[in-house]
């Protein structure tokens, strides 16, 4: 139980197929007490780690809204009193060329990648600091920040951007113990970000399939693919790791 007494908040933690809900599952099942911040199926995840036996509340949240930012941070310390973890999880694609993106898409999708993770990242450092806690604040980036694809020109530049932004927090924060990484998550993994055809209409959700523990690297990557990661960075394991970018992509990285 390598986060027993820990506190996790994790945005966007109510996607029904996303990185967070697993992510979720993934520390409670590890003994945190979960926040699942934001997601349409945030209720249902929290009621899914309950019925697992583990501790969870969910909060809605719009990462681009300073005031709901501190409306969890408060939420979460008036129930368990600390904050040890926040993955910054919560994010959005756009598809359109370049000639088709408008300076309103193109904001949007900054907006929620890049400045969601720092007004999420200071509220939360701030209590961490306050608490004298040794925190570990984790931002999901992609391989997208360092491939460029047509027609995801915004991503790709949201998520260099979070790379960037990681690094200057890991210098910001280094005095007060707290580790800031990133995992760049690859190998298509379907989301209800990436793959909106793969949701339910209904609120029900759908099963997260398992990462094959025997398959070959050549083959489509599942959100446990990516877990790992983040649990590691988030552990004791991982307590003078800071300002690195984990690559969870099979190998393809090697193309590069």
């Amino acid at each position: 139980m390598r986060f027993k007494d820990r506190v996790a908040i994790i945005t966007g933690g109510g996607g029904p197929l996303g990185i967070g809900r697993a992510a979720c599952l993934a520390f409670a099942r590890e003994g945190a007490s979960v926040v699942v911040a934001g997601g349409r199926s945030a209720d249902a995840v929290a009621t899914e780690i309950k019925t697992e036996g583990g501790e969870a509340i969910a909060l809605p949240l719009n990462v681009t809204d300073p005031q709901q930012v501190e409306s969890v941070v408060d939420a979460t310390l008036e129930k368990y009193d600390r904050i040890d973890i926040l993955f910054n999880n919560a994010g959005i694609i756009n598809r359109q060329t370049l000639f088709e993106l408008t300076p309103e898409a193109f904001d949007k999708v900054m907006d929620v990648n890049v400045k969601g993770c720092l007004l999420c990242a200071q509220a939360a450092a701030k209590v961490m600091i306050a608490e004298n806690i040794r925190g570990r604040i984790i931002n999901n980036s992609s391989i997208f920040a360092e491939e460029s694809h047509v027609g995801v020109l915004s991503y790709c530049v949201s998520k260099a951007a979070v790379n960037r932004l990681t690094r200057s927090l890991a210098l910001e924060l280094r005095p007060h113990g707290i580790t800031v990484n990133a995992v760049a998550p690859g190998g298509g993994a379907p989301t209800g970000m990436n793959a909106p055809q793969n949701l339910p209409d209904n609120e029900s959700l759908p099963e997260l399939l398992p990462a094959p523990s025997d398959a070959p690297l050549e083959r489509g990557a599942t959100v446990w693919d990516y877990i790992g990661a983040v649990l590691f960075l988030a552990s004791d394991d991982a307590a003078y790791v800071s300002g690195d970018i984990i690559t969870v992509d099979g190998g393809a990285v090697s193309r590069r």
